[in-house]
């Protein structure tokens, strides 16, 4: 179709939870990539409970915050073939 966005073969993706470290006096920034996950829902959760953690317990040099990205990649490796019933039974 006309106009019609299709996805290559072998395209996945997966969330990526990156902590945001910023220096309160420095400005310096680090970004780290602190959990990757196969689902929105489990890197939502994830980033929430740290959120709540960084919210409890103030740091006195740092700001850490997080940040869900979503990365799509290729992947090389070849997904294993799914066998029929009369592949099985012409053996």
């Amino acid at each position: 179709m006309k106009g019609e966005i299709t996805m290559e073969k072998n395209v996945n993706s997966t969330f990526l939870v990156l902590q945001i470290r910023e220096d309160k006096d420095d400005s310096k920034t680090e970004i780290t990539v602190s959990k990757g996950f196969d689902s929105m829902v489990d890197a939502k959760n994830y980033k929430d409970a740290k959120d709540c953690i960084e919210r409890l317990t103030p740091s006195e040099y740092w700001v850490n915050s997080y940040k869900i990205q979503q990365i799509f990649y290729k992947s090389f490796v070849q997904a294993k073939k799914k066998s029929s019933w009369k592949d099985l039974v012409s053996a």
